[in-house]
């Protein structure tokens, strides 16, 4: 699945501000996606790699990405300063120069699948030791040369941590009950399996392949923690 069919999606929720819509976006979205693909979506829409648990984060410093993009597109970083003066969003930026670029190239972009992205940007968050950041550095660039201008807009951010959609996961719970069980009032049942995992991902990819009887005969994991839960 390409993953520009993720961020034609992502482009409509951000247009919007009612939660019924951006469920409803959500919903057409897990539908679509591959079963084997709806753990990366969901953890991708959430701005993450991994349930929060696990201790690896992307960590790209503005500063670093500013890096990448110019070398991405053939810029200074100074150049890449400017232009995110002028958009104030890193990602808004990346897509303007990228639509630049697009504009003066002789072919078009590759446009990398789900796989790809989350799979770079594992490797991004993963990479540490001697040459770290050089290597940190070269994979994001390239993902973004790669990309098309709203796929770059998109990389940039999860890249920095400023994905910027405003899902919640309780409003992810919603679009998964709808797509995978077509019922609203299957909600329970699944935030009930995330309560005992904490991994919206795994819900996602035990729903999606299991329906309703499987996330009903969902148990706790060893090595992942309960939820905590609030009380009236």
């Amino acid at each position: 699945m390409l993953y520009s069919k993720v961020v034609e999606v992502y482009d409509k929720i951000e247009a919007t501000t009612k939660r019924l819509e951006i469920t409803d976006l959500l919903v057409q979205l897990l539908k679509q996606t591959p079963k084997d693909l709806v753990d990366k979506v969901a953890y991708l829409t959430l701005g993450r790699l991994y349930p929060l648990f696990v201790p690896i984060e992307i960590g790209i410093a503005e500063k670093t990405a500013i890096k990448a993009i110019a070398h991405a597109f053939g810029k200074t970083a100074g150049q890449v300063e400017e232009q995110l003066k002028e958009t104030g969003d890193l990602g808004t930026a990346v897509e303007t120069l990228a639509q630049e670029k697009k504009q003066d190239a002789l072919q078009q972009p590759q446009e990398p699948t789900i796989d790809k992205v989350y799979e770079t940007l594992d490797k991004i968050a993963r990479t540490t030791g001697a040459k770290s950041q050089e290597t940190r550095n070269n994979l994001l660039s390239k993902l973004i040369a790669e990309a098309t201008p709203g796929e770059a807009k998109y990389i940039a951010r999860m890249a920095t941590g400023t994905l910027r959609l405003g899902i919640a996961d309780m409003t992810l719970l919603d679009a998964l009950a709808i797509a995978f069980t077509d019922s609203k009032a299957s909600r329970a049942d699944i935030e009930r399996a995330y309560n005992l995992s904490s991994d919206i991902g795994l819900v996602a990819v035990t729903v999606a392949t299991g329906g309703l009887q499987a996330i009903r005969k969902f148990r706790i994991k060893v090595g992942n923690p309960i939820r905590p839960m609030l009380k009236d």
